[in-house]
């Protein structure tokens, strides 16, 4: 059975309406494998096709270090049918993710002729080199990153960016914030927690045993794998501490470079900075997301953003076909950044046309 999608949009934003239309991903709707179509039937078909794309992919890496002595990199997928023209992909990851864990997505995002770049933020993929650090990333860092990325490929086509889960807030906060100095062209934000001062407390009263696996996770892969960085910095022993994962979020704010909570949600939150985009963006939400829970949606219909609301689809997982090993999520996303590629070459075409004549 077809889930049937709710599609939020700016009444009068008539750029995003015609490339929502143009989507025919979208508008024919999702459906599940029916044999993983509850939410952690999925969850769980998601870790097991992980394991299956390990060391699926070759990257090239790039790493760029920062002033304060941080360090982050970017892995380019190896491909030999690519051109120089090839238009680019961004990967932003999840929470605790890297290049590996986004092997899948990076695959297909090949077979579609776009080249694949994740940026892989402070602390992951190797350990930190300085003891600043973000759960959200941080938005000079990403910009660093594209702009690095950006010029390895100057003749490329096009290029855009996706943020899956953690990294869905970091790509609303760059193209927010960035505004007209963007250097993308389309953007989409999967599984996005919307405004960080509450999600995880939702995430927390929803779904606690999620929560606490999260916060476990969150606690070794950044501060028992840093302890030696971090153990003298302010934050850290609360961090250690904490017993809920909106508390270790706030706790680690002064990790990363804030002065205090309020300081780093203005800095950070996503939901201060969304207003300022100026490019399209599609945001993908299930409502029986576990870990960016359905309670922290907003009615956001705001110009340049498509959200799109199914029913079934667990975080950031969407298995689609009889074998499950498609993903709705992974096609929509291109699909949409291929509309915006296509609609935008044909305004381009009509603009040149009509200076001529």
């Amino acid at each position: 059975m077809t889930a049937k999608l709710e599609i939020r949009l700016h009444p009068e934003d008539e750029n995003m309406r015609k490339i929502i239309s143009n989507c025919s991903s979208i508008t024919a709707g999702y459906k599940p494998t029916f044999w993983c179509s509850g939410t952690f039937a999925q969850l769980l078909w998601l870790l097991i096709k992980e394991q299956f794309n390990l060391n699926s992919v070759r990257y090239k890496r790039h790493p760029i270090v920062f002033a304060d002595g941080g360090s982050v990199c970017i892995d380019i997928a190896e491909s030999e049918e690519l051109q120089e023209t090839s238009p680019i992909v961004f990967f932003l990851h999840t929470i605790t993710g890297s290049s590996q864990t986004t092997n899948g997505f990076v695959k297909y995002a090949l077979r579609r002729g776009w080249r694949a770049i994740v940026l892989n933020r402070r602390g992951h993929e190797h350990s930190l080199t300085s003891p600043k650090f973000n759960l959200m990333g941080d938005i000079d860092d990403t910009i660093a990153m594209i702009r690095q990325g950006k010029s390895l490929f100057p003749q490329a086509s096009y290029a855009a960016a996706i943020g899956i889960s953690a990294g869905s807030g970091q790509v609303v906060s760059y193209i927010g914030r960035q505004r007209e100095k963007v250097d993308i062209s389309a953007a989409v934000s999967i599984c996005p927690a919307y405004d960080v001062s509450t999600a995880f407390t939702n995430l927390d009263t929803s779904y606690p045993k999620v929560s606490a696996l999260l916060l476990k996770r969150v606690k070794k892969y950044f501060l028992e794998n840093n302890r030696q960085i971090l153990q003298k910095q302010s934050g850290f022993e609360e961090s250690l501490r904490a017993t809920k994962l909106q508390e270790i979020f706030q706790s680690l704010s002064s990790l990363a470079g804030a002065e205090d909570w309020q300081d780093y949600l203005t800095k950070n939150n996503p939901m201060a900075h969304y207003k300022g985009n100026q490019i399209p963006c599609l945001v993908l939400n299930s409502l029986d997301d576990p870990v960016c829970v359905k309670d922290n949606i907003p009615d956001l219909r705001e110009k340049n953003y498509a959200v799109v609301l199914t029913r079934y689809g667990s975080h950031v997982a969407y298995a689609e076909g009889i074998s499950g090993f498609g993903s709705w999520m992974e096609r929509v996303s291109m699909d949409f950044l291929d509309t915006c590629m296509r609609l935008g070459e044909e305004k381009t075409a009509a603009k040149t046309l009509l200076a001529k004549s």
